[in-house]
């Protein structure tokens, strides 16, 4: 059978088969009491696909056209549901995302796929509220989820759930959180720590880092000493590569803390974004999560076949938005039903299954994701515990 076709079968059933998106937004979610607008699952159904096309930044062109092209390849895989994609430039902005929300609307969208960032999301919630339409937003940003939006992207607390119920697992259940000072360290801390709350872990010590590399390196020996003294058999960081991440750590092993020896290290970012992450000494035998990998490459083969490039690490999400809508249209079909995006629908325990993996919406409008566990050992990123192919109970 080939790849296309097991898509195809698997999206006729609710079980619909998903990557990452962060943005900062103060708003408030909208609260979206009102009925969901009606689909008749015989008919085209339409669909408006939100990118950040029209912005001006060549990389950002790249990405929206990357993730259009996966939408297109996923309106071809649909089987048992016919959807009319029409795409709406947002500019990577809120000010052209309502606009294009307004034009949505206007054209009879039955449901909104995107936009990326989280300021454009919550900007359109409240346009798409008042006309009865969900939107699945390409976001990872909880703050925004809500109401009538559920968030594709991976998050913080999909990360830290994985990583720390593997930790528990191993008898490794006394953490450390080290997280960089800011807004992303302190949502990176709070996700670690809920975690481990509901994994029945201990939080032995959580301690900050300034961002100035100075400052970092003579905070180090002091985090260094508070880990020790912890007891703490798995240390935490929030962290990315292309950051902090491996200075920090760099810093420790110079403080006689080191990776295996004294903790399990694992962070919420992926440590495998170069060449250069991969070999770095304080990294090695440290733990990070990521999309099921076989799934993910199968994507992105199709997508060099299908395109002639290289696939967007997003463009897994607008593939997987628009196959989860095929799944709901399917559903609602096979049942008579003209709610194929209703709350229920969306929150169906089963989830649905992408081109990265297994992820279903919870009530808030957040997410939960199979992710496969990695780790760094001799300079290569090696699966040390598959995603898992389906979900257990709600939380699980």
């Amino acid at each position: 059978m080939s790849f296309s076709n097991f898509l195809s079968r698997r999206f006729i059933r609710p079980l619909a088969f998903l990557g990452l998106a962060f943005g900062l937004s103060a708003c408030e979610p909208v609260n979206f009491a009102g009925p969901t607008a009606a689909v008749n699952p015989n008919q085209p159904v339409v669909v408006a696909l939100m990118v950040p096309l029209a912005s001006g930044n060549a990389v950002t062109e790249s990405l929206a056209q990357s993730m259009v092209n996966a939408a297109r390849m996923a309106e071809r895989d649909l089987n048992g549901a016919n959807i009319d994609l029409r795409v709406y430039e947002t500019g990577g902005n809120a000010e052209m995302a309502v606009a294009a929300a307004n034009r949505a609307v206007e054209d009879g969208a039955q449901i909104i796929v995107g936009p990326l960032y989280s300021t454009s999301t919550a900007a359109i919630a409240p346009i798409a509220a008042r006309a009865g339409i969900n939107i699945l937003s390409f976001s990872n940003t909880p703050s925004v989820a809500g109401g009538n939006v559920f968030i594709m992207g991976t998050t913080y607390d999909s990360v830290a759930s994985r990583l720390v119920r593997q930790s528990v697992a191993q008898g490794k259940s006394n953490f450390a959180i080290v997280y960089q000072e800011g807004i992303s360290g302190e949502n990176g801390r709070a996700a670690i720590e809920r975690a481990i709350a509901r994994a029945g872990g201990t939080t032995a010590v959580a301690v900050s880092y300034p961002l100035a590399l100075a400052e970092m390196g003579e905070a180090a020996s002091g985090i260094a000493e508070a880990l020790r003294g912890s007891g703490a058999n798995a240390a935490f960081f929030t962290d990315s590569p292309l950051r902090g991440l491996g200075f920090i750590t760099a810093s420790l092993a110079s403080n006689r803390f080191r990776t295996k020896r004294d903790a399990q290290f694992m962070g919420l970012s992926r440590w495998d974004s170069s060449n250069e992450v991969l070999v770095t000494p304080s990294l090695q035998g440290g733990w990070f999560a990521v999309p099921d990998p076989a799934l993910t490459l199968q994507f992105e083969t199709r997508y060099q076949l299908a395109y002639g490039t290289e696939a967007h690490a997003l463009a897994g999400l607008a593939y997987d938005g628009i196959a989860a809508v095929g799944a709901m249209i399917s559903s609602a079909r096979a049942a008579g039903s003209n709610n194929a995006f209703s709350k229920q629908q969306l929150t169906t325990p089963s989830g649905f299954a992408g081109v990265t993996g297994i992820f279903r919406f919870n009530a808030d409008g957040t997410n939960e994701r199979g992710l496969a566990i990695m780790q760094l050992q001799d300079g290569a990123a090696t699966m040390i515990s598959p995603a898992p192919r389906s979900f257990g109970s709600p939380g699980t």
